[in-house]
């Protein structure tokens, strides 16, 4: 068997060269090598019955060329199973026609000594083979030359010790960076996402700890590896960042949640960073992280004039974390100016109602101080003067003179309380003239009376005083019947001095003096203003002809007692009225 590789003959039942390890084919083998020095004598012919013709003849001069030529590659066996293909030179033949195809195969000749000494000396020389003539055997039937052998891959797990491409190694360290990016990113918080990258890096850490030991195990199987050491120390590094990023993720959650709250709070996203706070840890009473929150929360609100909001917020502090000793403080200092501030908004938009009543309560809050309190006074008073002012202005006179009287007495030494003066009796005094055409027209008398006690030096204290002198009507109803004598004339009478069994000319000599009026035929009967005082109620009838008959009841029911400013009413009496004879 010939190798069409490396050109080496093996038995016939070999497969397999034993130099390349190429797959043997059957092939005609090239004639031997005839020694240096040697040419053949003789070759042989075949005759057409098949048989080997010696034929003699003269043999030309050989051709010497040196032999001495680059050694031929050796063929590696392991190169040769990774499917490296090895080159040979292809055989040379002498030039000329001196030999036939068939003379090469004969048996070589051995060479006088003589032409061995004269052609191979120094130079090594050996003569060139006869070109071959095409058509002539054996050549006629030599098969066609097996194609180049094929390449044998390599194992892939022999692949695995090999370094990493330059782009590759880049490549993987910015996938594994944007995905823990991405993973941070897209938690919920800062700490949640911490978590999924903690969890992320742990595992990737351990897939790069199990590749990097068998490619470890692979590489000690294999030849010595100069980057063994960049090998070793590239997946270490990794692999420790990834474990200590897995770490802090996993275990410093609080931490990583506080974190996340001053950036919030310093983003002014309040409840958010409140959130933070409280997951990280902290809490009610002792956390100055949240009450500070809540203070510039409420501070924030504050400088938008949405005062009631902001002091929603200092509560919830002093409610709530009385142990954050700087945030109590700093609410309480945040309370009282935001009070101050939403009193004075109030003023403002003339709505001194509620400007007084944020006062009032600022004042009355434990931790508001002397400077406080002197403060808010002043701005109390001079809201509740505008009110009284506004109210007055409206006719709203009940409400003045509460307004005015609240300056007076609680804000003393104001400027307002000498302001007030004139317009407070002016509020009085409408006060009391609504009073009395009210159904109560008593209520109208201490009115008039505080009118006419403190404010006497004012027209309306006057107008006071003389109301509260001036006689008042009287009127009553009988509802017996009225006598229907034309001769007669009912009569009604308020009497002062009447006592029982008084004499009949003591009696009309009293009733000479008296107010008298006349009894409708209804039975009502009227007065005109009277003075002052207390009356007893006497009635009866005069005839035409001088006659007279007269009733008198000593009973509450009918005795008037004329006060200040108001009719007095009867009302209805059930008493017969007496006809004169």
């Amino acid at each position: 068997m010939f190798c069409n590789q490396c050109g080496t003959s093996s038995p016939d039942n070999a497969i397999f060269c034993a130099v390349c390890g190429k797959q043997l084919e059957k092939r005609i083998s090239p004639s031997p090598v005839m020694p240096i020095g040697e040419v053949p004598l003789s070759v042989a012919r075949q005759s057409p019955a098949g048989e080997y013709i010696p034929i003699q003849q003269e043999m030309p001069p050989p051709v010497s060329f040196p032999i001495s030529r680059p050694d031929p590659p050796i063929y590696d066996v392991a190169q040769a199973g990774n499917g490296i293909p090895q080159s040979y030179p292809p055989p040379t033949y002498p030039p000329g026609d001196q030999f036939r195809p068939s003379e090469m195969f004969g048996s070589p000749q051995p060479v006088h000594a003589e032409q061995s000494s004269s052609s191979i000396e120094n130079d090594q020389t050996i003569p060139q083979m006869p070109s071959l003539q095409p058509g002539q055997p054996p050549y006629d039937h030599l098969e066609a030359l097996s194609p180049p052998p094929s390449m044998v891959r390599e194992p892939w797990y022999k692949a695995l010790p090999k370094p990493m491409p330059l782009w590759a190694f880049i490549g993987s360290i910015v996938v594994v960076v944007l995905l823990l990016v991405v993973l941070q990113l897209t938690g919920s918080d800062w700490a949640a996402g911490a978590t999924r990258v903690g969890i992320v890096a742990g595992i990737l850490a351990m897939v790069i700890t199990l590749v990097a030991g068998v490619r470890i195990l692979l590489d000690t199987a294999t030849k010595s590896n100069s980057r063994r050491v960049i090998q070793l120390v590239s997946p270490g590094l990794a692999i420790l960042l990834l474990l200590v990023l897995c770490l802090v993720s996993l275990t410093q959650q609080p931490s990583i949640h506080s974190l996340q709250a001053h950036a919030w709070e310093g983003q002014q996203q309040w409840q958010s960073s409140i959130n933070e706070y409280q997951l990280a840890g902290e809490g009610a009473p002792t956390s100055e992280n949240i009450a500070r929150v809540y203070n510039e929360w409420g501070e924030q609100l504050t400088s938008q004039q949405r005062d009631e909001s902001a002091i929603a917020k200092f509560n919830i502090v002093l409610a709530n974390y009385a142990s954050a000793s700087a945030g109590v403080a700093r609410a309480q200092s945040d309370t009282i100016k935001a009070y101050l501030g939403w009193g004075q908004l109030a003023s403002q938009q003339h709505d001194y109602t509620a400007a007084t009543n944020r006062y009032d309560t600022l004042l009355r809050l434990s931790y508001c101080t002397a400077t406080c309190q002197s403060q808010a006074n002043a701005l109390d008073a001079t809201a509740y003067y505008n009110r009284a002012e506004s109210q007055l202005a409206a006719q709203n006179y009940s409400d003045a003179i509460n307004s005015f009287q609240i300056v007076v007495s609680r804000f003393s030494g104001t400027p307002e309380v000498q302001k007030l003066h004139e317009d407070y009796a002016q509020a009085l005094l409408g006060q009391g003239k609504k009073q009395l055409t009210s159904a109560s027209c008593s209520s109208a008398i201490p009115t008039y009376q505080q009118l006419s006690s403190q404010f006497g030096d004012t027209p309306e204290g006057q107008q006071a005083t003389s109301a509260l002198k001036a006689p008042q009507p009287v009127k009553g109803h009988f509802v017996t019947a009225v006598p229907n004598n034309p001769a007669l004339t009912p009569v009604a009478a308020l009497m002062q001095g009447l006592y029982a069994n008084i004499s009949t000319d003591h009696f009309y000599s009293l009733l000479g003096v008296s107010p008298t009026t006349t009894i409708q035929r209804d039975g009502s009967f009227s007065f005109k203003p009277v003075k002052q005082g207390t009356y007893d109620l006497a009635w009866g009838t005069n005839n035409s002809d001088g006659d007279q008959l007269y009733y008198f009841i000593k009973t509450h029911d009918l005795v008037a007692t004329v006060g200040p400013l108001c009719p007095f009413d009867f009302g209805d009496i059930n008493q017969p009225i007496p006809q004169a004879p």
